[in-house]
């Protein structure tokens, strides 16, 4: 967080203003507006989790946190070298898209989808207030086991997802979807994460040649998994591990114990064998 950041928290916090929340509704929109006017040209930074140092746009800015899933995100920052390839599905604003690009460094590159349009805004906003274009790639489209477009279920920030009901309610657009077969034919892949709000399976469907090509192969795929959510895309769990294992994978936990099973919302992280 930059001094005016830092400032306003302690001040916010202190013991005899905690309770003051009329104070705070009073001057937040001055606030806010010094916040933005701040963070127009350079962005506001941010070190997350201690290792990773990137700016975030205007757009952004209600982002103060420096810790973030630190468990998950050491793990697979440990998988991502620079020149690598990643490729990111379910990017949100860019918090692990903009580590990863700072990670590659100018010889990699980064791919990051994501097809809810607010949170896509934010990427490129992020993206571009760190000089970064010609780093990282912003694909406005979900990704599945087929080319095409798809109900999704947009506005709804971490919880965008595809939508299969067909009374999914307000919000829900038609988006592109593409397979990763198809966007990434004849190129490498060195890092895969995927956060899909239950749709991992799909994902992986569409990625049999790019897991199985002995050239380019990812050597990880880190994937937030949400068991709650299979029923209405066919998965279970072993159809998810079965698939990995015909591709040449191995399951672990973020502790590196082997995962045989998933029944609980979570991470895991796949390994080429």
């Amino acid at each position: 967080m930059n001094i005016l950041e830092r400032a306003s928290v302690a001040i916010r916090h202190a013991p005899a203003l905690e309770r003051a929340d009329w104070l705070w509704d009073r001057i937040r929109p001055a606030y806010d507006r010094m916040l933005a006017t701040v963070a127009r040209s350079r962005g506001l930074e941010r070190v997350i989790n201690g290792t990773d140092r990137f700016r975030l746009s205007a757009q952004s800015r209600g982002f103060i946190a420096e810790e973030y899933e630190p468990a998950v995100w050491g793990r697979v920052m440990r998988e991502v070298r620079a020149g690598d390839h990643v490729v990111e599905v379910g990017a949100s604003m860019g918090l692990y898209a903009l580590a990863f690009a700072g990670r590659v460094r100018a010889a990699g590159h980064v791919t990051a989808f994501e097809p809810d349009p607010e949170s896509a805004s934010a990427l490129e906003a992020n993206v571009g207030v760190n000089g970064w274009r010609d780093r990282v790639t912003v694909i406005r489209a979900a990704v599945g086991q087929s080319n095409g477009p798809v109900r999704f279920a947009a506005a709804r920030g971490l919880e965008s997802r595809i939508e299969t009901r067909p009374d999914g309610g307000s919000g829900v657009i038609s988006v592109p979807m593409v397979t990763l077969d198809d966007a990434f034919a004849g190129r490498r892949i060195d890092v895969i994460k995927i956060d899909v709000e239950g749709f991992e399976q799909n994902v992986i469907q569409g990625a049999r040649t790019v897991l199985t090509e002995e050239r380019g192969r990812p050597r990880a795929i880190l994937m937030e998994v949400h068991p709650f959510a299979w029923a209405e895309t066919g998965t279970t769990s072993a159809s998810l591990l079965g698939l990995l294992d015909q591709a040449g994978f191995r399951v672990e936990d973020m502790q590196g114990a082997p995962v045989s099973s998933i029944s609980e919302y979570g991470h895991v992280i796949a390994l080429r064998k």
